[in-house]
């Protein structure tokens, strides 16, 4: 396998046997008029931006998980990452348009906080400023004048957009199992089932976990680096406050053992990560429940 993407924080490993698209051909495409090579897994060197432009369906392929969108969401897709279209309606019409690397690295190194580089995928909403977006960007695109200054200012602009839709995805996911579905795809998912399968267990398997995944430890709190920005030990703390929370409305079950169920040493350690994380005791949790 052959790294592309050169510095980049996306760069990669691309399989073998993957066919790569040129990135010079930004069209507006309707049922009849797709290039027969994006039904077959193939990646492209840029940023692959679609964006529906009127009601209809389009399902997408992104690394062996699909996704849907219409004509009030949009996708794009990173570069030198497999992906397939796998259906197209009839009544849609789709911007296929590219965001160059560069110019998405430039956005990306700006960022007071960039985000950790998980999903392979960005999905967002506000429809219809995406489609106004993309007939700006097709413009400069299509016509294949020389960018001027504000050519330029419209790609720091589109590019930023982009990156505030993809940190918004882990922003808003509400539980330690869908960040990691969002950051690590299926990964993420089976990571998810052993922690909360051994979450009773102490000292935490760290190497038991990780072999199962066909991963290393160092691959492990590698893979968690890059795509969510924290520690294995972050995120076992987060899966098994989450699941005490689950277990607190339980009236009958004493603090004491919901703590020693979720993996913590003591009620008094269990106690101080509930109140650190949620900002009051367990006990005013099931308080509140009882309300």
């Amino acid at each position: 396998m052959t790294t592309r993407g050169g510095d980049a924080p996306w760069a990669r490993e691309v399989p073998a046997g993957v066919t790569e698209v040129e990135t010079d051909d930004d069209e507006l495409l309707v049922v009849d008029a797709w290039p027969r090579e994006v039904f077959a897994p193939h990646v492209h060197a840029e940023f692959n931006w679609l964006v529906p432009m009127r009601s209809g369906r389009l399902v997408i392929e992104v690394e062996g998980r699909e996704h849907t969108i219409d004509a009030n969401h949009w996708m794009c897709v990173f570069p030198w990452t497999r992906h397939a279209v796998r259906h197209v309606s009839d009544d849609t019409e789709v911007a296929s348009l590219f965001v160059p690397s560069g110019v998405m690295h430039e956005a990306w190194s700006g960022l007071s906080s960039p985000p950790a580089i998980g999903a392979r995928c960005i999905i967002g909403g506000a429809g219809t400023v995406a489609q106004g977006l993309a007939l700006a960007w097709a413009e400069l695109r299509f016509s294949g004048r020389r960018a001027d200054e504000v050519d330029l200012a419209l790609g720091r602009y589109l590019s930023g957009w982009l990156w505030r839709a993809y940190r918004a995805e882990l922003d808003e996911a509400e539980t330690w199992r869908l960040r990691l579905r969002l950051r690590l795809g299926d990964d993420g998912a089976a990571l998810h089932e052993l922690l909360e399968r051994r979450l009773s267990d102490t000292p935490f398997p760290w190497d038991e976990v990780a072999s199962q995944l066909g991963w290393s430890r160092r691959k492990l709190q590698r893979r968690l680096g890059e795509g969510l920005g924290v520690s294995p030990r972050e995120v076992l703390t987060g899966v098994r406050l989450e699941r005490s929370r689950e277990l607190l409305k339980d009236e009958g079950r004493p603090i004491s053992d919901v703590a020693l169920a979720c993996g913590f040493a003591s009620q008094s350690h269990f106690a101080t990560a509930f109140r650190f994380e949620y900002g009051v005791p367990p006990s005013h949790l099931r308080r509140r429940s009882r309300r």
